[in-house]
């Protein structure tokens, strides 16, 4: 596994976590429910969200982009307080993207660049 120095991109850990799962990214979103307004709601749950911010995401991501940012916020962010990952430090920073108990949403729009997923429409 590479990093740049004491840190690790999330794309690259959260390949590694799939890998080490012995599951593909298809593998995974193909498990997750198909139903767009669950994971909206279960993106609420997770993250500071008005209903404007809700709207954009909704509207200007698609919902297999949705699920893998919910699977990231909550496997790489939520329930790993430290904000590291085989003792590299995730790249975007835990500290940027969480605010309390839940990601921001700015905190989202940077785990969705930093996965090379378009957030266009989301400058609300």
């Amino acid at each position: 596994m590479t990093s740049t120095g004491e840190y690790i991109h999330i794309r690259k850990a959260l390949r590694d976590y799939l890998k080490e799962q012995g599951v593909t990214l298809s593998d995974l979103l193909n498990v997750m429910p198909e139903d767009r307004q669950g994971t909206m709601e279960a993106l609420r749950e997770r993250v500071h969200l008005s209903e404007v911010q809700s709207a954009a995401l909704e509207r200007s991501v698609r919902s297999r982009d949705l699920d893998l940012l919910l699977f990231v916020v909550q496997a790489f962010y939520l329930i790993n307080p430290s904000g590291m990952y085989k003792g590299f430090t995730i790249e975007p920073l835990r500290e940027d993207v969480v605010w309390g108990e839940k990601a921001t949403f700015e905190g989202c729009k940077r785990i969705l660049k930093a996965l090379r997923i378009t957030t266009q429409g989301l400058d609300v």
